[in-house]
């Protein structure tokens, strides 16, 4: 007998918009990251790879196709998918009228849409895109794909961010993106929107793809590749606190919105994807390197799902929750969080950016790592998902999980290897793990990484569009249609 998952389990692959969608039919220019990865200067400074996301996989027009593989390629029951907000609205909505609340520290806390307001949305959104996403989740259903439906997988509209004039002087810029909380509401307005028009197909969302990622990669470290490419910690803090808000707010929202059932999960089963990685001291002797690791362990694991489900506003990064920081006025709601997992990070003391904080490196992968030079470690799995669990008490998804294999010599162990550990949660520790979503359905733009990262199941050939499956499509496939993993 096997390893038995679940009976409902659901075994999907997760994709992003911006990264597949491109490459026939429609592009999408309106977006900050559009604009960032065409940039001359940042080509020329190799902050990005050069890559135009209009040669991606083309997922936009081959749709049906590769929703096809999902299905019966892979035997999975369901997919994870976004959408781009400069899709939809690729024109502000501003000046569409909706009731701003705030807290006493002056944080927006709630934003009321009015059904008027909806109908000026509908009346103002990108209709060619909006037919298009009906389309894509019709096909889905048709297929027997259950959605996870990210709203937000980094791509801002530019009427909302300007990454350019922000990189080059932010203290003149006006389009500052979630520096900004007039950012948070004009998300609520989309947010309600997506969950109104579509609510109908969709019962599971994801209201953000990893924060961390955006305020990180965005504002501490100018040589990320990830607009706006600024090194300023107190925007960094203002941008994960928007963020954690955001989440609060859509939350409700799509709640509101989202009445209609067409799952076991109807009518809005709504979370969080977060990606906590496994930290570990390079040297465990080194009370510095500990130290390092545990300060980075909590900035990038905890501090916003801290935010988000508990209410603790750590804005001053020591670590400790002062009375002042206690918001639960700000805590909404999530009914799940999706844990991304792929890597181990080997932590080492540094000189401090921050005045009064640890300062740290990660020490580079030498053995056993990705095409990304990630550190594979399956038993990080079984650890992140044991700890989010027991700290938040929440379902699981685990939302994201692969490996970067041009050669396609890695990707069966890997699969196999992580699979084990979730199966491990949940069988010997009892963690609910209700599906996995392997990253990724296909090649496509990683970012500022470009088409260089071979994260798919299926190789794309840019050129030609042709899809061919990698040595992993059999081995994924007996696993979803048997709903176990063989001893």
């Amino acid at each position: 007998m096997g390893k038995v998952f679940p009976d409902g389990f659901l075994w999907g692959n997760a994709m992003a918009a911006f990264q597949v969608e491109m490459g026939l039919g429609e592009i999408d220019s309106k977006s900050d990251w559009y604009i960032w990865a065409h940039d001359k200067e940042n080509v020329k400074n190799s902050l990005v790879s050069g890559d135009c996301p209009e040669n991606g996989p083309g997922f936009w027009e081959l749709f049906r196709d590769d929703l096809k593989l999902a299905k019966e390629g892979l035997g999975g029951n369901s997919v994870r998918l976004s959408f781009d907000w400069s899709r939809i609205f690729p024109e502000q909505t501003r000046d569409i009228p909706v009731t701003v609340g705030f807290d006493s520290f002056g944080n927006v806390c709630d934003v009321g849409i009015p059904a008027d307001s909806v109908r000026l949305l509908d009346e103002r959104a990108y209709q060619p895109s909006v037919q298009r996403y009906r389309e894509i989740l019709t096909e889905c259903r048709r297929l027997g794909l259950t959605v996870l439906l990210t709203l937000y997988h980094w791509p801002l509209p530019l009427w909302v961010h300007d990454a350019i004039a922000c990189r080059d002087d932010f203290g003149h810029a006006v389009r500052r993106g979630w520096v900004d909380q007039t950012t948070i509401v004009e998300f609520a307005k989309y947010s309600a929107y997506v969950a109104k028009t579509f609510g109908d197909l969709v019962d599971l969302y994801a209201t953000l793809n990893e924060p961390m990622v955006v305020s990180g990669a965005g504002y501490l470290s100018k040589d990320s590749g990830f607009p706006p490419g600024l090194s300023d910690p107190s925007s960094f803090v203002e941008v994960s606190k928007n963020l954690a808000i955001a989440h609060g707010i859509a939350y409700e929202l799509v709640k509101k919105w989202d009445a209609s059932s067409c799952s076991a999960y109807g009518p809005a089963y709504v979370g969080v994807v977060h990606n906590p990685q496994y930290y570990k001291a390079f040297d465990k002797d080194s009370k510095d390197d500990v130290r390092a690791a545990r300060f980075v362990e909590y900035i990038q694991n905890e501090w916003i799902l801290n935010m988000i489900l508990k209410g603790d506003y750590d804005l001053n990064l020591n670590m400790t929750i002062e009375k002042d920081e206690q918001r639960p006025s700000l805590v909404k709601g999530c009914d799940f969080i999706g844990v991304n997992y792929y890597m181990r990070n080997r932590i080492r003391a540094a000189p401090s950016a921050i005045l009064g904080f640890p300062g740290y490196e990660t020490v580079p992968c030498t053995e056993n790592c990705t095409d990304m030079g990630w550190e594979i470690y399956p038993q990080g799995m079984r650890y992140e998902l044991n700890w989010t669990y027991n700290l938040y008490r929440r379902p699981l998804m685990v939302t994201e999980n692969g490996i970067a294999d041009a050669k396609d010599e890695k990707r069966s162990s890997y699969l196999l290897s992580h699979l084990g550990e979730i199966h491990k949660a949940i069988a010997e520790d009892g963690v609910p793990v209700k599906g996995y979503f392997h990253w990724s359905l296909l090649d496509n733009f990683e970012w500022a990484r470009g088409f260089k990262m071979r994260f798919g199941l299926y190789r794309v050939n840019y050129e030609t569009k042709e899809r061919k499956p990698t040595k992993a499509v059999p081995v994924y496939k007996q696993i979803a249609t048997t709903n176990m993993l063989e001893e």
